[in-house]
């Protein structure tokens, strides 16, 4: 077919330099008079690049070289034999230890976030509170914010009714509650390896035990979790399911499936993180498991603190079956969630900013996570493995035969802030490894940064 090869030459165009990095394509126009072929015949091979990598979309600007990186090893993932692991009340490494940067928490920029939008919510919203300014606020969150979160969601194709919403005051404060109402103190949760540190900071000071199940190339070991269980040995199980912070995989929608059927066959609460559902590269979300729990044994969880801003604390949990037990515990512990924010937040997604805005930050972090791979693989040394995610905002990096006490020493005394990769399990795992965050732009600051991190790296390889 004709746009077949068009793609072809575009290809091997820039494999042999002809095309540049970051250069602008001629416009469809352009490339279909050059090619002597039809605007939709151009239009098909300017899609297929961009869905194989190697052209960006930019919105009224035309397509861009973008170049996929080839050759390029992708960090190994360890398969071991599950077993519930104790754990000590901590916080997870370099958080609290080093000055916190840009390459450190995962988060956008705060040149990204839309504050003038937000702040002409924000007016609207108080504004139009009047009684409900004064009283305490509804247990399981305002109307007006369950309806908009429903809608957004809907467009997805993930339709669920504003009632089985309950608003929470972000993501994690979701988990928690699902965790809270599902399990007890002593029960074992199955986690994926890795897993954010984060969440095992929170199962820590919750005094669950963990077990945790390894990753593969497309999501989770779901044979290791089902059998455990079958056998008892875990009570609940609580996974990313799209764009999995650190390592960046995401399940596909047949483990999507299988995970949703193995809660429902097995009775088994699933707690299901997802936070960066609406950061992946394509113009429409994965569905998540919940689209597939027919029994009501999935407590999906969600928020708005990785797309739009961590500083407002709302998010979401649909609890299932679980709801008038989420509800009472979330009720009891907090008398309701911030209703002025409540407000500015549902008039933010109901008068569209907010679409505008993640199709914004979703090209833009698109791109992102592909100069800061591209800058990694130029600058590190020749063996550094370097994830490839379709989603989210960081990177997993992984270096052979690094010294990790040599490595850490360095690293505190640059203070450079990153998250060590030992932090993102319970098991003498993945100390080789580093995330950082692509969520700011790649100044010449973070260049600064990332160049000293790679000379240390550099040093600590035996």
């Amino acid at each position: 077919m004709r746009y077949k090869k068009i793609v072809e030459q575009v290809i091997s165009d820039i494999n042999s330099g002809k095309l540049a990095r970051g250069s602008r394509m001629p416009s469809l126009r352009q490339m279909a008079a050059l090619q002597h072929v039809s605007l939709t015949t151009v239009q098909n091979a300017f899609h297929q690049l961009e869905e194989l990598g190697w052209l960006l979309a930019k919105p009224q600007a035309g397509f861009y070289v973008s170049a996929p990186l080839i050759n390029v090893s992708i960090p190994s993932l360890p398969q071991f034999s599950s077993r519930p692991v104790t754990l000590e009340e901590k916080t997870s490494r370099n958080a609290s230890e080093i000055p916190p940067g840009p390459l450190g928490t995962s988060q956008l920029s705060h040149d990204l976030v839309p504050y003038e939008a937000f702040k002409r919510s924000m007016r609207r919203a108080i504004k139009n509170l009047r009684t409900d300014f004064h009283f305490y606020p509804e247990p399981s969150g305002s109307k007006q914010l369950k309806d908009a979160v429903s809608a957004q969601f809907f467009k997805y194709g993930f339709p669920f009714h504003s009632d089985d919403l309950v608003i929470t005051n972000g993501c994690i404060d979701a988990v928690r509650f699902a965790l809270e109402t599902t399990t007890k103190p002593g029960d074992s949760i199955a986690i994926s390896s890795p897993c954010f540190n984060g969440i095992i900071d929170l199962l820590s000071a919750l005094g669950r035990k963990v077990i945790e199940i390894p990753c593969l190339p497309d999501g989770i070991d779901l044979d290791q979790f089902e059998r455990h269980a079958k056998n008892g040995t875990v009570q609940a199980g609580l996974f990313s399911t799209s764009h999995m912070n650190p390592q960046g995989i995401s399940l596909t929608a047949k483990q999507k499936q299988r995970l949703a059927q193995i809660a429902n066959q097995l009775k088994i609460p699933v707690i299901e993180d997802d936070v960066y559902i609406e950061l992946g590269h394509a113009k429409t979300p994965p569905l998540p498991a919940k689209y597939w729990d027919e029994g009501g044994y999935i407590l999906w969880c969600g928020s708005i603190s990785k797309t739009l801003s961590a500083a407002l604390r709302i998010g979401w949990c649909i609890p299932g079956q679980y709801k008038a037990k989420y509800i009472y515990a979330s009720t009891i512990a907090r008398l309701g969630v911030n209703m002025p924010i409540q407000a500015a937040v549902a008039d933010f997604i109901s008068s569209g900013q907010y679409n505008k805005h993640i199709s914004a930050i979703r090209l833009c972090l698109k791109q992102q996570l592909m100069d800061y791979r591209a800058f990694v693989v130029d600058k590190f040394p020749a063996k550094t493995a370097v994830s490839a995610p379709e989603g989210g905002m960081v990177l997993w990096l992984q270096f052979p035969n690094l010294c990790t006490k040599k490595f850490e020493v360095q690293l505190m005394n640059a203070e450079i802030d990153i998250r060590l990769g030992a932090s993102f399990s319970t098991l003498p795992l993945y100390k080789d490894c580093i995330r950082i965050n692509c969520g700011w732009p790649l100044s010449d600051d973070i260049k600064s940064q990332l160049i000293e991190l790679a000379r240390i790296v550099n040093e600590s390889i035996h």
